[in-house]
């Protein structure tokens, strides 16, 4: 094998090991989601729990941007998004925040949100 040959071969697989490790390349909702529960912090208080009818959320890049509003707010533990059902399950610090605050993150991040009963 020549050395230019040998050379863009290794070039070659250089180039493909840097694309299949740039996290430029995945998806940027995912990437952010994960980022969002990895910021959730243990509860100091009672951890309560709510379901919210989720309008408008359609894909899982809508409940990705649903749970990185809800990664913001203080108080919230877990978020499990469940978008064929247009349902948000939160687990919260009672103490920090409520339903109706959560309601209202999901809301004002452009999903019309109300706690089930």
């Amino acid at each position: 094998m020549s050395t230019k040959l040998k050379l863009a071969f290794a070039s070659s697989v250089l180039a493909v090991g840097l694309l299949a490790y740039n996290p430029a390349f995945a998806c940027d909702g995912k990437e952010k989601a994960a980022k969002a529960e990895q910021k959730q912090a243990a509860p100091t208080g009672q951890v309560a729990t709510a379901t919210f009818r989720v309008d408008g959320m359609h894909c899982a890049g809508c409940g990705d941007h649903v749970k990185e509003a809800l990664a913001k707010a203080s108080g919230v533990v877990k978020v499990e998004v469940m978008t064929a059902d247009k349902r948000v399950v939160v687990s919260f610090d009672a103490a920090k925040i409520n339903a109706e605050k959560i309601a209202k993150i999901i809301t004002e991040a452009g999903y019309p949100a109300a706690a089930e009963v």
